[in-house]
């Protein structure tokens, strides 16, 4: 091989992997917009369908099965599974690391397995445990409704496995698409089967865990070649699987914390009057579309690459890619977190509210609850993508310290703020400032090592800060100049859409003006290409 040919190698080596990355974060988006998308039309779906017990009981029965998914499941596959297959892969070890995994799930399965009969046992105990309010019949409706949920947390489970080994192949877009799939299901479920009474809101239940359980038999499927080399093992001695268990444990513990947080904030609110649990989960729908969308996807493309580079000993790649996934995370979900900050009542009566079921009063109060949440928009951002560095680098017990830390300050918030009689809003705001103190504890202790820590991010929070003072300043002015409020449900899609539109082009405006390179990087990367065709053409 001549030398120039070793050359033109080398110059394609580092363009072909920002490429690679970008196409992937493009396919994770594209199906967490799907994901996140149908997960909406869900919300929008239980508020028409169910009368507001119903509905009530609807919501609180998934908050045990989701705690308990959380805690037996949760970030352990994409966090640990994926960082050590993905080290495997590069060192060309897969089979040893696979007997390590195949331990870890078999012994897995079957403490899920029976976690999932005690639950079934005991729902309605579980439910009287931290459900705060007067009705008993919520609790009776939610804790029976629970018992045709939990079998789907076995399923879920099975998914999560496809879904980590397929990420630490970087097979991106075979995961994509699952979980739109099992919230395509869930609709069908509510649609067809969903009613105010008894059996049908058990019979809604149980289409949703058939709704898992295909959920996993297409993860299985687009997984199929990867997976055929798990075996069935019990052997607790294997080196691998005590190495993946030490790693995997702060985890499963780590993401179960955001869980535990709901049902603290839901077990507040129920001392809020009627519709608490569903006004709540509203509200957190809503705050979770643009972190969900743009955080999960690229720190979830950012993992096994991040994973490859600290392997490597590469630290400056590792940094610059960090540095990158936080900008670009952040560069999309602020403005977002300032749009929803302006207008939280307007974008809860034009998106939630279809039908008389939902009531001037409910929105009001998913309103309130929304504008505490907005700075977590933001904050959770910056937290989703160190967890994904500390577990990259294998550090998982420091991320479950800051993850207990918040969950003490969002306990004794809330229970402060409800005491001394503050609305509703103080149960949000306290779990933004639990966010905040978990952030701010995960960024100090990570970049204590300069070598792994992020770049140049005071100038792009200075330049981000200017960007979104201007988008909410122009809003303030537009919501006082024209303080119209539609009642047709089209007007109001207009006009709220128009204000969005017009709060982005206000934010990119100003970061074209103040050079930020996250715009210029996308113009280079995509639109710059787009125009040189279309001058050719």
């Amino acid at each position: 091989m001549s030398s120039s040919e070793k050359q033109l190698r080398k110059r394609a080596k580092p363009s072909s992997k920002p490429k690679s990355i970008a196409f992937s974060t493009i396919i994770m988006i594209i199906g967490l917009i799907l994901s996140k998308g149908s997960g909406f039309i869900r919300t929008v779906l239980v508020n028409i369908t169910f009368e507001e017990q119903y509905r009530e009981a609807f919501i609180g029965a998934f908050l045990i099965p989701d705690f308990i998914f959380a805690l037996l499941v949760g970030g352990s596959i994409q966090s640990a599974i994926t960082p050590t297959l993905s080290k495997a892969i590069e060192e060309k070890n897969q089979k040893k690391a696979w007997k390590g995994v195949s331990i870890f799930i078999t012994w897995m399965s079957i403490f899920v397995l029976s976690f999932v009969v005690i639950c079934e046992i005991f729902s309605n105990q579980l439910y009287q445990m931290f459900y705060q309010g007067d009705s008993e019949e919520i609790v009776r409706l939610a804790g029976n409704m629970a018992r045709t949920l939990y079998p789907q947390i076995f399923f879920m489970m099975l998914a999560a496995l496809c879904i980590g080994v397929l990420n630490a192949y970087k097979k991106f877009g075979s995961t994509a698409f699952g979980p739109p799939v099992y919230n395509l299901f869930v609709l069908l479920a509510i649609g067809l089967l969903g009613a105010s009474n008894n059996k049908a809101l058990y019979m809604t239940g149980f289409g949703i865990m058939i709704a898992a359980f295909i959920y996993f038999i297409f993860q299985l499927f687009m997984g199929r070649r990867e997976l055929v080399q798990y075996r069935p093992c019990l052997d607790l001695k294997n080196p691998e699987f005590r190495r993946l268990f030490k790693l995997a444990v702060p985890i499963l513990i780590s993401a179960s914390i955001v869980q535990i947080n709901i049902l603290i904030l839901n077990s507040f609110a129920s001392r809020y009057g009627d519709g608490p649990f569903n006004a709540l989960n509203n509200a957190s729908t809503l705050w979770q579309l643009p972190y969900g969308i743009f955080a999960v996807g690229i720190g979830n493309v950012m993992l096994p690459s991040l994973t490859t580079h600290y392997a490597n000993k590469d630290f400056k790649e590792g940094s610059k890619l960090l540095s990158t996934s936080i900008k670009n995370a952040l560069f999309l979900t602020i403005p977002c977190a300032g749009i929803f900050l302006s207008m939280p009542l307007d974008l809860v009566k034009t998106l939630l509210q279809w039908s008389s079921r939902f009531s001037n009063e409910n929105a009001n109060m998913v309103a309130l609850f929304l504008t505490g949440y907005c700075a977590a928009i933001v904050i959770q951002s910056v937290i989703f993508i160190f967890n994904q560095a500390f577990y990259a680098i294998g550090q998982t017990r420091f991320p479950l310290f800051a993850g207990i830390v918040s969950m003490f300050v969002t306990f004794v918030l809330s229970f402060i703020l409800v005491e001394i009689g503050c609305g509703p809003m103080c149960l949000t705001i306290s779990y933004s400032v639990a966010c905040l103190v978990r952030m701010t504890l995960l960024a100090l202790v990570y970049c204590r090592n300069k070598k792994l820590a992020p770049r140049r991010m005071k100038a792009f929070l200075i330049k981000s800060a200017i960007c979104l003072i201007a988008v909410m300043g122009v809003l303030l002015l537009v919501n006082t100049v024209i303080p119209w409020d539609p009642s047709r449900k089209l007007f109001q899609f207009v006009w709220f859409g128009a204000r969005a539109l017009l709060g982005f082009a206000v934010y990119f405006a100003m970061a074209f003006a103040l050079k930020m390179e996250e715009l210029q990087t996308a113009y280079d990367r995509y639109l710059k290409r787009f125009f040189k065709k279309s001058v050719k053409a």
